[in-house]
């Protein structure tokens, strides 16, 4: 059984997980997730910087109120799942992990090699009109080779 396609967000340009989406997969609670996460917050932390949000939780027979989450990098999601036995949901879980961060990694440096692309293609095309269009350069460096060049005596006195 192979887990589903993880979805992953960038925070500050890095790709992070939820840890709803983590609980989700694992089969257990979020709040179960959230409590591991707490209890190793230091080592958490030491992976990265642990970033945490709050949403809105939709009213229903419990009632409205928020609902905390972690965005977890890719260490620390790994770190996560290593404090769990190793099912074969969690080795379905740690291989779509690995899929996802390596397709956000490889899509991040597509894109940017594309931007630089893209930035050099630009910068090219305005050296170019800037050198041809500015006026009487090509007149300015032809004279001065002109004033460069060395004038050769070819007549040898006999």
């Amino acid at each position: 059984m192979m887990a589903k396609i993880i979805a992953l967000t960038r925070v500050g340009g890095e790709p992070r997980v939820d840890s709803r989406q983590v609980a989700e997969q694992l089969g257990s609670k979020h709040k179960n997730t959230l409590e591991l996460i707490d209890r190793y917050t230091e080592k958490f932390k030491g992976l990265g910087l642990l970033a945490f949000q709050t949403e809105a939780r939709p009213g229903g027979q419990h009632g409205g109120g928020a609902v905390r989450f972690a965005l977890l990098n890719e260490d620390q999601a790994f770190f996560l799942l290593t404090l769990s036995r190793n099912t074969e949901r969690v080795v379905d879980l740690k291989a779509s992990l690995i899929l996802a961060f390596r397709e956000a990694r490889y899509g991040y440096a597509c894109q940017t090699l594309e931007s630089r692309k893209k930035e050099a293609s630009q910068s090219g095309s305005r050296l170019a009109r800037w050198r041809y269009a500015k006026p009487g350069l090509h007149d300015h460096v032809a004279n001065l080779r002109e004033q460069l060049r060395l004038p050769l005596d070819l007549e040898v006195a006999i």
